[in-house]
Formats: structure tokens, sequence, C-alpha cells
């Protein structure tokens, strides 16, 4: 029975948590859910902003298109020798503006690995409306949609035909110059030759990213070409930096998220990747979302668990407190019961079992070990002569030797077996699997347990045993062990 209070107070405690538990899992669930589609909603407002970068793009080499196969002013003698004065040389590289702004008519700095000032003369002159294409689109306005517009990129254009670049800002020729001029074939800038022309046929933009020479970190860069009576002739180009894309991807509306998120851009055609944010902790990926965005690039998205405990931690407390509580009433209500049920069937003077113990639940139970081979003993004991110290010595003192003579039989016998207090100095003990041949010596060890308690006191006793058969009762076990009670007391009285 205690066994089953038990199994049942373990169940009914699991119970009790996979039922919290289970709420706990269906918030997870659900804001998973959410941030799954708040996740979509970075990316798509990633996706727009570089949807405008390459639009800008499109439109300053379109405008470079349009400049460059337009009729040409004739270009004067003044001219000309303006170009060559401020024409100068640095670290290997040629060009304008390589130190200081010492040619007006261009905002940014030229580079060419040609050391003739007048090689690229008709080119330079038309340059200007690159710096004009880059600032009329540098002027719009954002209208608080996050694409970015707000931040100046790093743009230039790169003439593959006659083989400078072009920034359209100032660059100091002491801390870069551009003298990888073989990077068509190296892939210095991460192109080559051999993917523009394959690309560009059908594509109007690439994006790729690559180890940027000047800056020396991972960029990414929108490509767009530009044509000449149907040949390639250059590329517009634009870095988009690490903090650029921070600026992209942070969550203005949610700043925690972003404390927690992982964000990673990687290109698929070179592998290479850049880590844009990471996670203030390391947990677990509570929420991990990856998508590709035209232009072979990967957006990998993860969500710290920290995020969830930060954001939901009254969720957590309720699931905690209410998961606390109700195992406690679980507990309390089990320790009432097994009170109650302890009270019930116990004996008030001696805390053995007492006769409502002896169930027919206790009796199948016995009958179950019985058929299966199990010994199950009965033992009869009643204390001798306690009549006559009831009469001369009172009542008080009889009940002292019941409580002395209970303790040694509980002290003696295992957990596994059963004590019961039958009524006056009767007892019953029932022995669960004990050897018969060491029954004799159990009932030593409980006179010796008389004499340990009260060595003061004699206390003899009587006791008869009985080995429970298959189909007896309780009661005829008992009636059978207190029947050889009787003749063990008899052979004493004789001997006496």
């Amino acid at each position: 029975m205690k066994l089953h209070h038990k199994a049942l107070r373990h169940f009914i405690s699991v119970s009790v948590i996979i039922l919290t538990s289970s709420f706990l899992i269906y918030e997870l669930i659900a804001s998973n859910k959410a941030m799954n589609a708040y996740m979509r909603y970075i990316i798509e407002k990633a996706d727009s902003s570089f949807l405008y970068d390459k639009y800008t793009n499109q439109s300053i080499a379109a405008h470079l298109m349009r400049k460059f196969s337009s009729p040409k002013d004739p270009i004067s003698l003044e001219q000309r020798k303006a170009l060559c004065n401020a024409f100068e040389s640095v670290n290997g590289a040629h060009g304008l503006n390589l130190t200081h702004h010492r040619y007006l008519p261009l905002r940014g700095t030229l580079q060419t690995h040609s050391s003739n000032c007048i090689e690229q003369l008709d080119d330079i002159f038309l340059l200007p409306a690159f710096d004009q294409a880059v600032n009329v689109n540098r002027e719009l306005v954002d209208y608080g949609q996050g694409l970015g517009t707000l931040e100046y990129k790093f743009r230039y254009y790169i003439d593959l035909k006659n083989n400078y670049i072009y920034f359209y800002n100032l660059v100091n020729s002491y801390q870069f110059t551009m003298n990888h001029w073989s990077f068509l074939q190296k892939g210095t800038l991460g192109i080559n030759q051999n993917d523009i022309d394959d690309v560009f046929t059908g594509r109007t933009v690439i994006s790729s990213i690559y180890e940027d020479d000047l800056t020396q970190k991972k960029v990414m860069s929108f490509l767009t070409p530009v044509y000449l009576s149907g040949k390639l002739k250059g590329i517009v180009m634009v870095d988009i930096n690490k903090e650029n894309l921070k600026h992209i991807f942070y969550t203005n509306d949610r700043p925690l998220v972003w404390r927690y998120l992982n964000v990673t851009l990687s290109d698929t055609h070179s592998g290479k990747k850049i880590v844009i944010h990471q996670s203030e902790t390391d947990l677990f990926q509570y929420v991990h979302y990856i998508n590709d965005i035209p232009g072979g690039l990967r957006i990998t998205l993860s969500l710290d668990f920290m995020y969830f405990i930060v954001s939901s931690w009254k969720i957590f407390a309720f699931y905690l407190l209410a998961t606390i509580l109700l195992l406690n009433m679980v507990r309390t209500h089990f320790r009432l019961y097994h009170n109650v049920t302890r009270e019930n069937i116990s004996d008030a003077m001696t805390g053995l079992y007492n006769r409502k113990i002896l169930t027919p639940t206790l009796e199948q139970r016995l009958q179950q070990l019985v058929n299966t081979g199990t010994l199950v003993t009965f033992i009869a004991i009643d204390c001798d002569k306690l009549k006559i110290i009831n009469d001369t010595l009172g009542h008080q003192e009889g009940d002292r030797i019941i409580t002395i003579m209970a303790k040694a039989i509980q002290a003696t016998i295992r957990k596994s077996d059963y004590a019961i207090r039958l009524g006056g100095d009767e007892f019953c003990i029932i022995l669960i699997d004990h050897p018969t041949d060491l029954t004799p010596r159990l009932l030593e060890r409980i006179r010796y347990n008389l004499q340990i308690i009260a060595p003061d006191t004699s206390i003899n006793f009587s006791a008869g045993i009985y080995n429970m058969q298959p189909n007896d009762t309780i009661d005829d076990a008992y009636k059978a062990s207190d029947a050889q009670l009787y003749l063990n007391k008899q052979k004493k009285h004789h001997r006496s």
C-alpha cells in the first residue's frame, strides 16, 4: 500500500511538471513563430535596402553610358594644360587628386597605371557626370524606411578599356594605391574577366564579397556594367562595409533582439562571409532563419535563447512558481493522507499497526506471495503474567511493559515485515520471505532487545509460529499461530 501511494505521488508530480512545462513549451513555440516572422521582416528590409543600392548603381551606370555615348564637347588647350599640371605620381601610381584636391573638376581620386596625362583624356572630362550622378542619389530622402540611403557608401568606377579607377571620395594615395592592375585575372577585387563576360551578358548587377585592398576588411559589393557601342567598357561599383550592414540590419524597433541576434551575410559563389553582428551570449540558437536573396547572397539570422529568457522572464517566473506551488500541494496532500492513514491503522499507544491493517487487500497480497512460493510466517506473541502485573502493580505498569514489548519487536523485524498489536498484550508479527530456521533466532533477538531497552525490568513472553499455506486466510494463519502459542504457553506452565 505504501509503495502504491508513493508511485501515485510520483505520477501526479510528474503530471504537474508535464502540465506546467506544456504551457512553457507552448509559449516557446508561439514566440518562435513570431520571431520567425520578425526574421522575415528583417530580411525583407535588408533586401529592400540592397535593391535600392542596385537601383542607384544602375542609375549611375545609365547616366555614364549616356554621357560616354553622347557627342563630346571640344577640349580647349587650357583644359589640357590644367589637367596635365594637376597630373601626379605617388608610390608608382599616377593620376589626379592623389594626395590633395588639386584638380577641381573632379571631386574624387583617379588612379591609373599610365604615366601619360592625356591617355584617358576624353574619359577624364566626362567623369564629372559620375560625381553628379552619385551626388544626386545621395541627396534622396530615406523616409524612415531603413533603406540606408543616408549612409555614405564607397562608390567608384573601374574602366576596363583604359585601365583606370575613379573613386567618388578622395583617397590618400600615400596610404593606398591600386597597383594590382591585373585584378581582372587574379580576382583581386573578387571578379575576373571571364566572370564578367559570362554574367553581365544576362544580368545588369552581380554581388560579391571580397577583402577590400583599401581597408583590409571584407566588404560586399554590387557591380553594374557600363556599355559603350554594345561592348563592356567599365563597371560601377558600390562597397557596403560591415558598419553599413549593421545599420541596414539593426532592429530599431526591438533593440533587445539586436543584443542577442547573430547576423551573417554569405556569398554563395565564393563561400566568403561577413559576420555582421554576434549575440552577447551563446547558450543555443532559439530561432534559426536562412534566406537566399537575388544576387547570390545568403542571409543567416539566429536568435540566442537568452533573448527569450530576458524578454519573457515573467513567463519563466510564473512557470517556476506554479510548478513549485503545485508540487508542494501534492507533497502536502500526500503527507496529510499518509498521516491520516497511519493514524487510522496505527496503535496509538505503541505505534505498531493495529487490527485495521488486516484488510482483504493485505490478505490478497499475502496469498499471492504464498502462491508464488514466497514464505509468509505468522508469529503470535503475548506477555506472560501481564494480568498479575496489572492487578499488583497497576495498569500503568502493564501499559509500560506493553510499550517496551512493542519497541523490542519493532527493533527486531525488517521494514518489509508487519508488527501488529491486536489488543492488550497480544501481538502478531508477519514475516515476508524469512527463512524458517532463522525464526527462533528472531525471538531470541526480541528477548535480547527487551534487556537492552529495559534492563531493570523482567519481561517474558510466549510465541507461536505458523507458515501460511495456499488458500489460508489471515484469520486462518493467525488462529493457527495463536493455537501454537497456547500450546507453548501450556508447556511452559507445566515446566514451571
